[in-house]
């Protein structure tokens, strides 16, 4: 995993100035080297810039941009290809040379070998900038579940890429405004909805996408129109039983696994006290043969969400080298100030993988595989469970008097006003599963959005109109709709993006073994298990069955519960006077209505044990983002200004 950068531009100068700034935005990225070339393309040049993190293949020969010296394809790559073996036995057999053990090298092969559809065969997470000599065509792809970003904008007549949004604003050719749509985005759902972000004008690639730049055209035009060449599959194709989906889906497991072990420095697991990392510990105990560091985070101050306890039972059980790393209030203040400047973009998530990856990185750790996505691909949410009767509920009270459906919602939100709104957003809903799945994952209400000032066009969820979110959602399987819905927004929006940020603020690269291409594809094939909508938990009973029932009684009792911790009673102690500052900054930044951001401070302070702790949490770190970005902005315009004059 690395960061990339790339600018095209009419002047070779302020290319290769903008790309240096670029590369050194994304230092934490890339610590073990730096690179950029530049290659002049008819009226443009074409500048790429690279930070690497090594992890397969450590020396020289792994060096980015990397050039095809048989076609002078040059690359600019992110990322890990788990299948390359496979893939460099067939392209050796076919003829290819190569230098070095680099997944890199293999991609250029590949391409010269199938032209961009190279990136169907890519089983991995990645994001990549390829220029074609031959063609003189830039390509850029993105991985499947879109687990590396890829940021890109287009004005001017230049063209500007990076693997953070952060670095796309250090070139120093964009002006940084504030997108409405993904102010809006970010306040509704705690994350900004891509394709937008909180630049204007800056997009982010969609998953399973590639896009091409003809940069030698007479008339060139610095837009990109992404072609898909994935997607979640419409309709589940076969009926099987647990056991029957469970004999498919260990094969795939066990491979994707074993493959994501890989590389040339330590690895090592996040353990929680879930199904999902205590699966994926297992299965890589039993690979490296009980040789296998485990880590996880200890709440010794708040023993009801501490998982630690489980975690390291579980890691006793399996043999492996277990780590606790004991987070108390007197690291509050000092870790949550690391993490608030690390951030990429404002999210109200991401402060439990900054800690938990700060803490295997200090430990000599460079790769860690999580358990992400479990959730979403065996339907570990209550989502799955909530929804379709929520949707039902929904129409059934549309038959009822506004009255006494307002004494319900009262009655529901048991004096919370953040509940009691939620609930009147709820009685208007349209009753389909997608409005319905976006309502449970809502943040601000309907009545905050209008009072922040934040609702600029007739619609009801908040979402940009790039992202509609009825696209590719299958008709005939509510449990599927969810699934593809909460693998689309929330997974994707917030999960991959916070983990691809706050690992990388590390240097630390994090691996998802069950969103591998092989394992996803084995799930969508079947029929969505058969579950008890009566049941309080659901059981992700696949990946249970898949593991042979080996699964630890008190991992698979436990309630479904992520990783959290205590923010809510850190922002009355000792964050308080530093949330209170970066609220201020919200409040006097003309982006949104200072008294209804004051407001919303107030009803945490009155609700501090309810749900209005993460809207005020949000402020804080907008109020961060906008301090900062805001101020560095004009400086870097201003450098690429005067480069351009010379």
């Amino acid at each position: 995993m690395c960061g990339i950068a790339g600018v095209i531009h009419s002047s070779d100068a302020v290319a290769v100035a903008a790309v240096k700034r670029m590369n050194d935005a994304q230092t934490h990225r890339g610590p073990d080297g730096v690179g950029a070339c530049s290659v002049r393309v008819g009226a443009h040049a074409i500048a790429l810039g690279h930070r690497r993190l090594a992890i397969q293949d450590l020396s020289p020969t792994g060096h980015q941009p990397m050039v095809n010296l048989a076609t002078d394809d040059i690359i600019t790559y992110n990322g890990e290809v788990y299948n390359v073996a496979e893939l460099r036995a067939e392209l050796a057999g076919n003829g290819a040379v190569f230098r070095g053990r680099s997944d890199t090298e293999v991609i250029l092969a590949a391409f010269a070998r199938w032209g961009i559809a190279c990136v169907e065969r890519l089983y991995g997470m990645f994001a990549f900038a390829l220029y074609s000599a031959q063609e003189r065509k830039l390509y850029l792809a993105r991985d499947p579940m879109g687990i590396k970003p890829l940021y890109w904008t287009a004005s001017g007549g230049s063209f500007v890429f990076a693997s953070e949004l952060r670095a796309v604003i250090a070139s120093g050719l964009v002006d940084v405004r504030v997108d409405r749509l993904g102010l809006e985005s970010l306040f509704a759902y705690g994350a900004v909805v891509a394709p937008r972000t909180m630049v204007e004008g800056v997009h982010l690639l969609d998953p399973a996408t590639w896009a091409e730049i003809d940069v030698g055209a007479r008339a060139f035009k610095p837009q990109l129109q992404g072609r898909r060449y994935w997607g979640f599959a419409a309709t589940p194709r076969i009926e099987g039983s647990n056991r029957v989906v469970a004999d498919e889906i260990r094969p795939a497991l066990r491979a994707s696994v074993q493959s994501h072990l890989v590389g040339d420095v330590p690895v090592a697991v996040f353990l929680s006290s879930g199904i999902d990392s205590t699966a994926i510990s297992m299965l890589a105990n039993e690979v490296r043969g009980g040789d296998l560091d485990t880590f996880t985070v200890s709440l010794a101050e708040d023993s009801k969400i501490d998982e630690a306890p489980i975690a390291r039972r579980t890691a006793q059980a399996l043999g492996t080298r277990h780590h606790d790393m004991l987070l108390g209030d007197r690291d509050a203040l000092r870790l949550t100030t690391k993490w608030l400047d690390s951030i990429d973009q404002p999210s109200v998530d991401g402060l439990n993988t900054y800690v938990i990856s700060g803490a295997a990185r200090e430990q000599g750790i460079v790769v860690a595989l999580s358990g992400m996505g479990g959730d979403e691909m065996f339907g570990g949410y209550a989502t799955f469970r909530e929804v379709p009767m929520l949707a039902r509920a929904v129409r059934a009270a549309r038959h009822l008097p506004r009255g006494l459906a307002m004494r319900l919602a009262d009655r529901w939100a048991r004096g919370s006003e953040t509940r009691a709104e939620k609930m009147i957003d709820f009685l208007d809903l349209h009753p389909s599963i997608e409005s319905v799945c976006l309502w449970r994952r809502r943040l601000m209400s309907d009545a905050q959005m209008d009072a922040l000032g934040l609702r600029s066009r007739k619609q009801e969820d908040f979402l940009p109109p790039e992202s509609d979110p009825r696209y590719g959602v299958p008709r005939n399987s509510a449990w599927a709709a969810v699934r593809a819905l909460e693998s689309r927004f929330y997974l994707s929006n917030m999960l991959l993006r916070d983990a691809d940020v706050f690992g990388m603020a590390h240097g630390l690269e994090i691996r998802v073994p069950l969103l591998d291409r092989r394992v996803v594809d084995a799930v969508l094939a079947y029929a969505p298990p058969p579950f008890d909508l009566r049941r309080r938990r659901v059981g992700k009973p696949w990946l249970v069955a898949a593991l042979d029932g080996r699964i630890p009684g008190e991992v698979l009792g436990r309630t479904k519960r992520g990783f959290s911790l205590p923010q809510a009673r850190w922002m009355r102690g000792p964050l308080r006077d530093a949330f209170e500052a970066r609220v201020d900054t919200v409040a006097g930044s003309g982006q949104l209505d200072p008294h209804a951001v004051r407001a919303i401070w107030q009803r945490f302070l009155r609700e501090p044990d309810g749900p209005a702790w993460s809207r005020a949490w949000l402020l804080g770190v907008v109020g961060q983002w906008l301090s900062r970005t805001l101020s560095t902005s004009e400086t870097r315009r201003s450098a690429s200004e005067a480069v351009a004059g010379r």
